[in-house]
């Protein structure tokens, strides 16, 4: 990492995870779709986090800080472990996910923030979308933890994930260095 680059990570984490854990777990969305009272979704956007690190993480730094992000989240939303398993399985799979969405080789990025406009659209949007998928599934089968409830976690993880795919776009949108880049 550069030296800016744990700066910026220290600030994106502490403005990320406040709004998550004061604003968007106080948001539940019900709609016609809820079951036994039980909300469908809720946004979930913290993961960003994780997925915004420079593409040479090393993986057992990418997975420590997907703990240390996981129980951050964990100890404001009363979850033990369920976000810190997610964000530490996110991490195992990010370096796949770069390596199928990335045009050159994750070797030759070097420091390279996954952005959108780093990325495109359409890469940018492939990628976070499949890691948030995969995120709030796992985040969904330990909450849930009950194989009767198969179609329960994945309406959740569907709904979640757009909408969480959405808000990620739209702060890319709003806050990522415009560099019309394109590797």
């Amino acid at each position: 990492m550069s030296s800016s680059a744990p700066v910026r990570f220290v600030i994106q984490f502490v403005l990320v995870m406040a709004v998550q854990a004061f604003v968007l777990n106080d948001i539940v969305i019900r709609s016609s779709l809820s079951l036994w009272g039980v909300p469908v979704f809720i946004p979930i956007i913290y993961p960003m986090v994780l997925l915004l690190l420079p593409v040479n993480t090393h993986s057992w730094l990418g997975m420590g800080l997907g703990m240390a992000v996981g129980l951050t989240m964990d100890t404001f939303s009363n979850t033990p472990g369920m976000h810190a398993a997610a964000c530490v399985a996110l991490m195992y799979a990010r370096p796949f996910l770069l390596n199928l969405f990335f045009q050159q080789s994750v070797k030759e990025l070097g420091e390279t923030v996954p952005t959108l406009f780093r990325m495109g659209f359409r890469s940018f949007v492939l990628y976070a979308g499949m890691a948030l998928l995969l995120h709030h599934f796992l985040f969904y089968t330990v909450q849930i933890w009950s194989l009767k409830s198969f179609p329960y976690v994945l309406l959740k993880t569907l709904l979640s994930g757009v909408l969480s795919l959405l808000l990620l776009l739209i702060a890319q949108l709003l806050f990522a260095r415009r560099e019309i880049i394109r590797v």
